[in-house]
């Protein structure tokens, strides 16, 4: 079965793939278990920092992609803002080209809360 992983796993696993120990502070998990086949308690999310071309969070899951953005800030003026609105909801499975923007319809609005608890705790889902 496939995983998600993301760009943080990337560190811990060169350094356990050199046999050297990854310190607990640091962010993600080594990839070399799933590569030798343990799939065991690998998380279901993938949590997503844009701060670049702009300033904003996403949840990535197997069916799930959502996104949310900061409208008043630019990506190079800092990776958090006090002010978050939603920028896209897509569900992976039914749209996996992702053509449908499901942000905003009231029959994903539960789906689309639950993601916005993970993506910014403190932002504000309706604009």
């Amino acid at each position: 079965m496939e995983q998600l992983v993301s760009l943080v796993d990337l560190p811990p696993t060169l350094l356990d793939a050199a046999g050297l120990p990854v310190p607990a502070a640091m962010q993600g998990r080594s990839l070399l278990p799933l590569v030798q086949g343990e799939r065991a308690d690998w998380p279901e999310e993938v949590f997503i920092q844009i701060s670049e071309a702009q300033t904003g969070r996403a949840v990535r899951t197997r069916r799930w992609k959502y996104s949310v953005v900061a409208p008043d800030q630019d990506g190079r003026q800092g990776a958090a803002a006090g002010r978050y609105v939603e920028e896209f909801l897509y569900d992976l499975l039914a749209d996996p080209y992702e053509l449908t923007n499901l942000v905003g319809m009231e029959s994903h609005r539960e789906v689309a809360q639950v993601h916005a608890r993970a993506a910014a705790p403190a932002h504000d889902p309706g604009g």
